[in-house]
């Protein structure tokens, strides 16, 4: 199992957005990463997938900022 919490600030992503990127209710998923309460497999493979999703759209937006040059080269 992984950590939700962990992984989620990982990536800079809220609560809110990975709730609703897996359709689970914030309420859940924060009871769920305080150790209060229990998801479903199906939640868990939603949060799972939600969370592979943004880690790729972050890879590939960095590959596609142009840096430019450098001042002074």
């Amino acid at each position: 199992m992984i950590d939700v919490r962990l992984h989620r600030a990982a990536l800079g992503v809220s609560q809110s957005k990975l709730a609703r990127l897996a359709r689970v209710s914030r309420f859940k998923l924060a009871n769920f990463e305080l150790g209060g309460g229990s998801l479903t497999a199906d939640e868990h493979q939603r949060i799972s997938h939600a969370l592979r999703f943004e880690a790729a759209r972050l890879r590939l937006a960095s590959s596609q900022i142009d840096l430019g040059t450098m001042e002074g080269e």
